[in-house]
């Protein structure tokens, strides 16, 4: 998984910028957040602080990159189901829901339902 290709396709699709203008904010700390969720999960991070990781490597609030979670999954599941790439996402998507507890846990919840997932 290139990091760099699936930030660069979500960002060439519009949906990142799309995204941004719902949750209002600026698209570059939209594009920071989900190259910081990336970073952070893909290099083993734990996703249970997840939400400080990222923001602490951003620079930006802990209340916003926690907001934009749900969203950064949307934008990876949305991704993953237009270019075919589950395999590649899937140990992220994987991770991310499979999380309990802090920022995570509660980025399960609200995602659960973007994903058909209501059990």
């Amino acid at each position: 998984m290139n990091i760099n290709d699936i930030i660069s396709s979500i960002s060439s699709s519009g949906a990142l910028n799309s995204a941004a203008d719902q949750a209002g904010i600026d698209p570059s700390q939209a594009q920071s957040m989900l190259s910081g969720v990336l970073d952070h999960v893909s290099g083993g991070g734990s996703t249970a602080d997840i939400g400080a990781a990222v923001a602490e490597k951003t620079g930006l609030d802990v209340g916003m990159v926690d907001q934009f979670l749900p969203v950064a999954m949307s934008l990876l599941q949305g991704h993953a189901d237009a270019t075919g790439d589950q395999g590649g996402l899937g140990g992220i998507l994987g991770a991310l829901g499979g999380a309990g507890g802090g920022g995570a846990g509660g980025l399960l919840g609200m995602a659960a339902g973007l994903f058909g997932n209501k059990s």
